[in-house]
């Protein structure tokens, strides 16, 4: 793959993640991990070294999709900043210990979780009426320390935004999909903020335009397509009903969670 192919790639990436981090709430890792993986391996990378750079670009480049995203939701009033302080200090803590690990695993053991994950949610997502919430609020004490890890410690090995997580836990909890979404928007910023700063110093660079494990000439050509991609679909989730964006995500988990797990036994 030509250095003129993997620029188109990255910005039909960016733009395609970006539309679903708005639309939906996810970081749009589900897009730009694999996107990355497959350029990268056709650019004759060895797969176990792309997927981690995979990874760690995707969680850099989630960050400015990730705030427009949160704009968007909050000025419709589906988020608000007390979010942060509830879950922030433990998403970010999980998605820092994930990305000190990541070094030391392999890329097929990251590729499958990620795989896993993406289809275990998409069962979920497919059938959104099926899985009624199980509390009615979103949950608080140490259950609510012990979520917020385990989101952001998925988020940081699979190169997700936290937005698929969170999704899930604040749909069970009794939140409108409108409003789980904009919470969702809001983990996109916690995760990718520690996630970038640890993958550019937990890990040595394998060429020139990397810094640590994060590839900054293909998160260049990534990112602004991604965030503007993100305030387009941030806009339009306000006019789509909350069982269609349900179904959405189950489509794009589905495809990307197969493809990931089928990439995990090469």
């Amino acid at each position: 793959m030509t250095v003129y192919h993997l620029i188109l790639l990255g910005l039909a990436a960016g733009a395609c993640a970006g539309v679903l981090a708005g639309l939906i709430g996810i970081g749009g890792g589900i897009v730009v991990v694999p996107a990355i993986y497959y350029g990268l391996v056709a650019s004759g990378v060895s797969p176990d070294q792309a997927v981690h750079v995979a990874v760690a670009t995707s969680l850099a480049a989630i960050m400015p999709a990730a705030c427009v995203s949160f704009l968007g939701h909050w000025r419709a009033g589906n988020t608000d900043i007390v979010f942060f302080r509830d879950w922030g200090p433990g998403i970010a803590a999980g998605v820092i210990t994930a990305q000190l690990a990541a070094p030391h695993l392999r890329g097929n053991v990251m590729s499958g979780c990620f795989g896993i994950l993406c289809l275990v949610f998409a069962i979920r997502f497919a059938f959104p009426q099926r899985f009624q919430p199980i509390v009615e609020q979103p949950p608080g004490g140490w259950f609510r320390h012990f979520a917020a890890l385990g989101i952001g410690a998925s988020s940081g090995l699979a190169g997700l935004g936290g937005g698929i997580l969170t999704n899930v836990v604040m749909s069970l909890s009794g939140l409108p999909m409108h409003k789980s979404i904009g919470r969702a928007a809001a983990a996109g910023i916690v995760v990718s903020v520690p996630a970038t700063l640890v993958a550019a110093v937990a890990s040595r660079a394998q060429h020139g335009t990397e810094i640590g494990s994060i590839d900054l000439a293909v998160l260049a050509c990534i990112a602004p397509a991604q965030t503007l991609g993100a305030w387009i679909g941030a806009s339009l989730a306000q006019r789509v009903a909350g069982e269609h964006l349900s179904r959405l995500l189950a489509v794009a988990l589905l495809i990307t969670g197969s493809t990931m797990l089928k990439a995990s036994f090469a």
